[in-house]
């Protein structure tokens, strides 16, 4: 019988497969389900363990046994696994390497973000996720529109780093509900691929899209195939708009907030703060007073706590009250306009900044002396959400089948492993690797760098923000099924959500001050919707040089396409025939022991 390694350093004891938290010391187990890069060695058998410790689920998935451990990484990285590293910071959507297997050839092996699992710890499907295709039809349009959203999105990075090829494979195309999944990245070797491949990757879902989104969908899939778009942003545009009409005119958004601060069992102080104060429970229909910060002080003695509750005072006078005024304006206006909104949050962020620094300065703090704060922050914009954050606290995105890390820290690790310098598992073993980079207060406003991102919510889902007194040795991955889903479930409160975890902070970990804020979005359709059209036609009333692609062309593309498939065979009947002739040429002269060809002939290998 296999059997799994509990996770807990102070445990390692090793349990059966069928339990889920550990018979020794109560922790959940963790499963950690890998997807093996290219070919697998052929002598490796399902259900068998490689070097005793991964069980070959299927041809390209194993399942590591010992998931504490450290994974062996070849000094030689080839150039495809560093574009893993370099694209780091877009985890959500990608795989991270976890190490690899040296056999004859070296395997190399890849683990996604909260894949689904049953009750009982095994995939919820085979492949670790489904793919877009199969699950396009049955997704409601505000999850359609908001898949090709994040696809376009992704569009941009991958470019960058020359592996748009991923995306002209529909079986490497997955979700993940909501999420879009990348299974594996192709280097773009011989061929660059352009808008015309992505038009022409997204048509056959053209006909299984909603009613109400279907002509969109078609418009902006010709438009790509014409060539009529040139970058992505005109794209977000269209789409951006799109998601403003549909996600306002058709759908309805509740928010219930509530945080929860404490000490901890081993600081005599405590240099976090948070917004809306903690244990005071806000709740908002409209999306707009949607509020939640989190600030871990850093700076000892009076300095962390100076920092984080100023932080807290300016992002909330800024963002609470003129933003809320000039979102109220926003409402009012035919188009959406995000990147307004990205600058908004950006200026609050560096006001906190500099006043922060203006103290340090002024009171001649040094180095260590200096006092500064993380900080993370979410607030509901309409049909959006938007996340802000400084330094290593952090921001998870919970459904009801997952938990998904939003933010990436600012520290050590995450820098030498986005410069290619090493990789996270390997790196984060180090005591010096959570060092970190940045923080709010530290410099001046130009020197610090807040990372600043949008989402769409389109189902009930839970944002949990929070200092590392929560989520050090990974408690959010353990814990949320038992302590958060229940909320989604309508089994429990939030208030008895975030009591829990504040226990699990003080009783697992207990060696910093805790802070944990839980923002629970729910979106439900609309009983009477305003019934806006949705429509290329309204798109290019309030969008200028909307493309407009030749309908008439659609049938064309088809005909094309078709014609091109049985030149395509054409060509393949008659490499085949013209290899048999030369095969029974090629018999003939070497019969007559006939010397290599003149230089006149090519040279044909096997």
């Amino acid at each position: 019988m296999t059997h799994i390694h509990c996770i807990n350093p102070q445990c390692n004891a090793v349990n059966p497969m069928n339990e889920g938290i550990c018979e020794q010391c109560q922790t959940p187990l963790v499963r950690r389900y890998l997807w093996v890069m290219g070919e697998v060695d052929p002598s490796w058998e399902v259900g068998s363990t490689i070097d005793d410790r991964f069980y070959l689920v299927s041809e390209n998935i194993v399942l590591d046994l010992k998931p504490r451990d450290a994974t062996m990484f070849p000094e030689d990285i080839p150039p495809e696994i560093v574009t893993y590293q370099r694209l780091f910071a877009q985890r959500l959507h990608l795989p991270q390497v976890y190490g690899a297997i040296a056999h004859k050839n070296t395997a190399w092996l890849l683990e996604h973000q909260s894949i689904p699992l049953t009750p009982s710890g095994e995939l919820m499907y085979p492949q670790i996720f489904p793919t877009l295709k199969s699950c396009w039809a049955e997704a409601s349009p505000l999850r359609q529109l908001n898949w090709l959203w994040q696809i376009v999105q992704l569009w941009y990075y991958l470019k960058r780093q020359k592996v748009l090829s991923s995306f002209l494979q529909q079986d490497n195309i997955r979700v993940d509900n909501g999420i879009i999944k990348i299974m594996e990245l192709s280097p773009d070797h011989h061929y660059k691929p352009t808008f015309q491949d992505l038009g022409n990757f997204l048509e056959p879902l053209v006909e299984q899209s909603a009613a109400i989104i279907k002509e969109i969908v078609a418009h902006l899939v010709l438009s790509l195939q014409q060539r009529l778009i040139t970058n992505s942003g005109e794209i977000i545009k269209i789409l951006d708009q799109s998601l403003f009409i549909l996600g306002n005119d058709y759908y309805q958004r509740k928010y219930h907030i509530l945080t929860t601060t404490d000490p901890g069992k081993k600081r005599g102080k405590n240099e976090d703060a948070c917004y809306p104060p903690s244990l005071e429970l806000k709740e908002n229909a409209s999306g707009i007073n949607t509020l939640t910060i989190i600030c871990d002080g850093l700076g000892g003695q009076k300095g962390g706590e100076v920092a984080s509750n100023l932080a807290i005072t300016t992002l909330a006078t800024e963002l609470k009250q003129i933003y809320e005024k000039q979102l109220k304006d926003t409402l009012y206006k035919q188009t959406w306009t995000p990147l307004i909104d990205k600058e908004k949050i950006l200026s609050a962020l560096s006001k906190a900044n500099d006043q922060i620094t203006t103290i340090n300065n002024q009171e001649e703090r040094k180095d260590r002396d200096r006092m500064g704060t993380t900080v993370v922050l979410t607030m509901g914009l309409d049909h959006e959400i938007y996340l802000g954050h400084v330094g290593d606290s952090r921001i998870y995105l919970i459904t009801k089948q997952g938990c998904h890390q939003l933010t990436v820290d600012d520290d050590l690790a995450s820098r030498e492993v986005r410069l290619g310098y090493s990789f996270y598992r390997e790196i984060s073993r180090n005591p010096q690797a959570g060092a970190l980079i940045q923080a709010l207060g530290t410099d001046y406003a130009k020197n610090i760098h807040p990372h600043i991102k949008r989402i769409i919510p389109d189902e009930d889902c839970i944002l949990l923000l929070c200092s590392d007194g929560l989520s050090d040795f990974e408690r959010v991955e353990q814990y949320w099924h038992q302590e958060v889903l229940p909320i989604l479930e309508g089994k429990a409160s939030l208030q008895d959500s975030i009591d829990n975890l504040l226990q699990i902070a003080l009783t697992k970990n207990g060696h910093d001050n805790i802070t944990i804020g839980l923002v629970h979005c729910q979106v439900y359709r609309e009983d009477s919707p305003k019934q806006k059209e949705l429509s290329w036609e309204v798109l290019a009333s309030v969008l200028p040089n909307l493309p407009q692609p030749d309908l008439s062309a659609v049938t064309v593309v088809r005909q094309d396409k078709g014609f091109f498939d049985r030149y395509k065979y054409a060509i393949v009947i008659m490499l085949v025939v013209f290899g048999v002739v030369f095969g029974v040429f090629y018999q003939l002269r070497t019969s007559q022991n006939t010397p290599q060809p003149s230089s006149g002939q090519p040279e044909f290998y096997g």
